[in-house]
């Protein structure tokens, strides 16, 4: 189904062979599998996007109730466009998140320092706009007749981000698919407010907190509304959402449907507890979210938790549904006016198809620079980080109980699309019947061996650590073939009439190099075979 490699191996290859996989039940009641290599992308896979998004909302919650207690505000803003049946998922994303730059034969552009160039979105053109991020001082140099030269100053000007506290945001990327329009792709930000702030969000450091004034609330709120549509009507007319709305108790409130602004002012905040409770794994919302942070989804916000969604029945379907709904009509033989969702099997696998292309690359979820170290947070937005959430939450994952099978016994259970059957009975508790479930699909009973909460904490343990300890050894010898190639490449590059210093002095940057990778600590990511994609997003160029 998946036309990216990565995918295709997730969760069939096993990472550690001496151990084998486990499959047991966690102490909040569902089914977890460890030991097996995982894909890492939390736009295309269900398993991994749930162990991603929950590291990812375990942060924002950090953060976001540190930044309350601080004295802060908060801003949940939700941006969308324009879409109909025609509209192209592709350049839609394009439209509001940045696409390449191409010349006209379709090659990428690329800048005096190798790298591609970008043609920024609508989010990036929001982020820059000089009426929300204010004009640094210019001088002005020109020589005059006489030789002499004379300057003109034009001062900083401040912008919308001066007057709200603006230090930062965190935006969430999603899509959905309606059966009456097509693609709907939006974007769920929590944006940090009423901080002063010395320097730039991104440099800067946050200096105090204040309450900003309601007029310059309303006044930014009314120019993102503006900017928003204007931009994306420049794009393409058929983008442009509305700015008003006359009908009648719609919730946009007649301010049109392109941007939705909320405040909140504490961790009560009723608009919040909405926020971070919406659909969340089925719970209801909480009373308070300080009170019950994990009735509150452990604040998992509609701004991370894309995979905890569901589409309205028939006529509405997240990218995981279309998977779901594929898998009922084909593997489990349900009738497609049954199954959830809608659309033929060949019109699913095409919009998967559609989705994987306009997806692949861009991250789901972003900080922009600085904003971590204002809530005094460590980490970043990386894949290596993504695949450290999936690695480490399972492995670290309270369980009690289940079983161990040997790379052989899994692969029964694998090979007949039987691992769904083996959840079930593991959170059922009936650990003796997986021997007996392996038997019956031709394997050996003998290959499954019950484990108790203890043996399986000891277990993880050893894993993780004989995983930690394989991943660091791949990654020092991927350095050392790294920083060998520079050398070479460096050496080659003296002219023949080169003094002896500068050859010594190359290798000794190389060895300054390889001690400083030493003794920076690497992220606990099991080794396992790249599978690039290309970065069509890049934070660092994030205001």
């Amino acid at each position: 189904m998946s036309g990216i490699d990565a995918c295709q191996g997730c969760g069939v290859r096993i990472l550690d062979p001496e151990t084998g996989v486990i499959t047991a039940r966690s102490s909040r009641g569902y089914a977890v599998t460890i030991g097996l290599v995982r894909c890492g992308r939390i736009w295309f896979c269900p398993e991994c996007s749930a162990a991603i998004r929950r590291g990812r909302t375990e942060e924002l919650k950090t953060g976001a109730l540190r930044w309350l207690a601080q004295g802060g505000i908060l801003a949940v803003v939700v941006l969308t466009a324009r879409h109909n049946r025609t509209t192209d998922l592709a350049d839609l994303a394009g439209a509001l998140w940045g696409q390449p730059m191409l010349n006209t034969r379709g090659e990428p552009v690329l800048d005096r320092s190798g790298r591609p160039r970008r043609v920024p979105g609508a989010y990036q053109r929001m982020l820059t706009d000089p009426a929300f991020y204010g004009r640094p001082e210019s001088v002005s140099w020109w020589e005059r007749k006489d030789g002499s030269f004379g300057h003109s100053v034009r001062p900083a000007e401040e912008g919308h981000r001066h007057w709200i506290g603006y230090a930062g945001m965190v935006r969430a990327s999603e899509v959905t698919r309606t059966l009456a329009n097509s693609w709907h792709p939006h974007m769920n930000c929590l944006l940090f407010l009423g901080a002063t702030v010395d320097g730039t969000p991104a440099n800067g450091k946050v200096t105090g907190y204040f309450e900003p004034t309601a007029e310059a609330l309303a006044a930014w709120e009314d120019w993102l509304r503006n900017f928003w549509t204007d931009t994306l009507q420049k794009m393409d007319p058929s983008w442009a959402p509305s700015k008003e709305c006359e009908t009648r108790n719609c919730k946009c409130e007649g301010k049109g449907h392109g941007v939705s602004v909320k405040f909140i002012r504490s961790p009560d905040d009723k608009a919040l507890i909405e926020y971070l409770t919406k659909v969340q794994d089925g719970k209801p919302p909480a009373d308070s979210v300080a009170a019950d942070l994990d009735a509150a989804g452990a604040a998992a916000m509609e701004t991370v938790r894309a995979d905890s969604k569901t589409g309205r029945g028939h006529k509405s379907m997240t990218p995981f549904q279309i998977l779901y709904r594929l898998w009922d009509i084909e593997v489990q033989g349900t009738k497609p006016k049954f199954a959830e969702g809608y659309g033929t099997p060949a019109q699913l696998r095409a919009w998967w198809a559609e989705y994987e292309e306009a997806f692949a690359g861009r991250r789901a979820i972003e900080w922009t620079r600085g904003l971590r170290g204002h809530v005094h947070l460590t980490g970043d937005d990386s894949d290596e980080q993504n695949l450290k959430f999936v690695y480490e939450g399972a492995a670290k994952e309270p369980l009690t109980g289940g079983v161990v099978m040997t790379g052989a016994a899994f692969g029964t259970v694998e090979r007949a699309d039987a691992e769904k059957e083996l959840e079930g009975v593991v959170v059922g508790e009936f650990y003796d019947s997986v021997g007996d479930m392996v038997a019956s699909l031709g394997g050996r009973a003998d290959h499954v061996r019950i484990a108790t909460a203890e043996e399986l904490a000891d277990i993880q343990a050893a894993m993780l650590e004989r995983l930690q300890t394989k991943a660091a050894k791949v990654r020092a010898e991927a350095l050392m073939l790294k920083l060998r190639g520079e050398l070479a490449d460096a050496l080659a590059a003296l002219p023949d009439d080169a003094p002896p210093a500068a050859a010594e002095a190359l290798h000794a940057e190389f060895f300054r190099k390889l001690a400083a990778a030493q003794k920076k600590p690497a992220a606990a990511v099991p080794a396992q075979p790249a599978q690039p994609e290309p970065a069509l997003e890049t934070p660092a160029e994030t205001p």
